[in-house]
């Protein structure tokens, strides 16, 4: 015993030595040190306690990312971890109420040798609001230049409908669901996905990050039409009243229009023909002032390659006095026509050498012609209908006068002549 106890003061020296100079050997040989690692993503724990309560959660100024974690730990620990062994969570049971949740950092191996772990953030801030949801209609628009000679004709999406979710206060702001599809160069239909953008009031786009939607693209097809210019043309009907008669002049705004369509149809359209029933001049004493929707008109297939033209179009048809004057026609101006075989025939001209031409048009028009300028026919067929004749048979006929005449210039009343048949032997 007394072997034991004896000289315990310089034992027990001893065994002080004995610890120091172990620890510093272990200092030396495997000392402390540090890692730091960043940009550490947190995990969330238990967000259904926010959703299950009809709630979204936003997670603000990206807290749940960790800028830097420093370990500290005996050097042959760090040099065995990466920053795939730490572990970072937040746990929504521990929301406080100002909707902060405490981050916990632990490595997944090694934990119990960690001397200990340095965050630069210990809290993760949420933004918890309630959740609301809308459904919004799709617009399909289309930016860039099309190659010379073509316009876009139909845009159209697969889906007309998104239905977006979210925080209240960014869903409220969000008024509009677009999609844009860049056409430049294109001679022909395109078929493409399109993302969608959400865009508030002003047209503005909505940072779509905290929402939500069924669809994020849709597929969009954009029809592209040839174009070309075709001219207006119209059909006149009715007669103005006595006195009067249409010039023949109609003045058209615009007098032709850029039609648009696909190549098959548009290739066999020359003009666009309007026959309408209130182009009629049947009474009028002055001109015909009419404004109507070319549209009407349209052939099938094919629409306005200009998308600023609403097909509005105002017609002029001129409408003027005429003029009445009367001339002696030489019956030698006056052939007939028409197969006469076996026979002779011509127009008698033994009871008189002139007919009298009462001619009725525009003033302009009456005084460019002289009696030696009106010329006239009479054919073979109007002889033997206008006698009543089974075929042609020699006597003298009384038969009706078809005068050659300017345009906008007629004879008033009927002109006959006698016309001799006579056998040619």
């Amino acid at each position: 015993m007394k072997r034991l106890t004896a000289n315990w003061g310089l034992k027990l020296a001893s065994l002080i030595f004995a610890i120091v100079v172990w620890f510093l050997i272990t200092n030396i040989n495997d000392p402390i040190t540090s890692v730091r690692y960043t940009n550490v993503p947190v995990t969330l724990k238990n967000t259904n306690l926010i959703t299950d309560q009809g709630q979204v959660y936003t997670i603000l100024d990206n807290t749940d990312t960790i800028s830097s974690v420093t370990l500290y730990a005996p050097r042959s620990i760090i040099d065995s971890l990466s920053q795939n062994n730490l572990v970072a969570t937040a746990d929504i049971q521990a929301l406080s109420s100002l909707n902060t949740v405490s981050i916990d950092v632990v490595t997944n191996k090694y934990y119990d040798k960690i001397e200990k772990i340095v965050t630069s953030s210990d809290v993760v801030k949420l933004n918890v609001e309630r959740k609301a949801s809308k459904s919004l209609a799709l617009n399909a628009t289309t930016s860039g230049s099309l190659a010379d000679g073509y316009v876009i004709g139909d845009v159209t999406t697969e889906q007309n409908m998104v239905r977006i979710s979210g925080p209240e206060s960014v869903v409220s702001r969000i008024t509009s669901a677009a999609v844009d599809v860049d056409v430049t160069g294109f001679t022909s239909n395109i078929g493409t996905d399109a993302d969608i953008v959400l865009l508030d009031s002003e047209g503005e786009v909505v940072d779509s990050s905290q929402v939500t939607m069924n669809i994020k693209t849709v597929r969009v097809n954009v029809v592209i039409f040839e174009t070309k210019y075709v001219p207006i043309t119209y059909v006149v009907s009715g007669e103005p009243a006595s006195g009067y008669m249409w010039t023949g002049q109609i003045e058209s705004t615009p007098d032709s229009v850029l039609i648009a369509g696909r190549s098959s149809a548009i290739s066999s359209i020359s003009e666009i023909k309007v026959e309408d029933e209130n182009i009629d001049l049947t009474g009028m004493t002055g001109n015909l002032n009419y404004t109507f929707d070319l549209r009407e008109f349209l052939p099938s297939g094919i629409t306005f390659g200009d998308k600023d033209f609403n097909g509005t179009v105002s017609v002029v048809v001129d409408v003027d006095s005429v003029s009445t004057e009367t001339f002696d026609v030489d019956v030698s101006n006056i052939t007939v026509e028409g197969l006469a075989e076996g026979y002779k025939v011509f127009v008698d001209d033994s009871e008189y050498k002139t007919v009298s031409v009462t001619l009725q048009g525009l003033a302009s028009a009456i005084r460019q012609i002289s009696e030696n300028d009106i010329t006239g026919t009479v054919k073979v067929q109007d002889i033997i209908d206008g006698n009543n004749l089974q075929e042609l048979a020699p006597g003298t006929y009384s038969a009706d006068v078809d005068f050659n005449l300017p345009d906008l210039v007629k004879v008033k009343g009927t002109v006959s002549v006698y016309v001799t048949v006579e056998e040619d032997n």
